[in-house]
């Protein structure tokens, strides 16, 4: 099973495939802040620091959304739309 590292809280929790990092956010007690949890909002922007390629492409919303909040740097997706995969995973916000 992956696991997601949030470094912000130095927190570590193993999660099952296909989990979304929101609910593992949820579930580790993290202080990620998520808002409209459909990619549309921006509060949940944040840094992949490693595993990016355990974890989808961004999608159009997710995309136009980074763009409009001006969070659209190298590494810089939207924790809501993040779904886990084998690979571990390690974010920042």
């Amino acid at each position: 099973m992956p696991r997601v590292r949030f470094a912000n809280d130095d927190l570590e929790i193993e999660v099952p495939p296909g989990t979304t990092l929101s609910l593992a956010a949820q579930e580790a007690s993290s202080t990620l802040g998520f808002g409209c949890r459909a990619g549309t909002c921006g509060t949940c922007a944040l840094t992949v620091l490693s595993g990016q390629g355990g974890i989808e492409s961004k999608g159009y919303v997710e995309q136009d959304t980074l763009q409009v909040v001006g969070e659209d740097g190298p590494g810089r997706r939207l924790g809501c739309q993040i779904i886990l995969r084998e690979e571990d995973l390690e974010v920042s916000w």
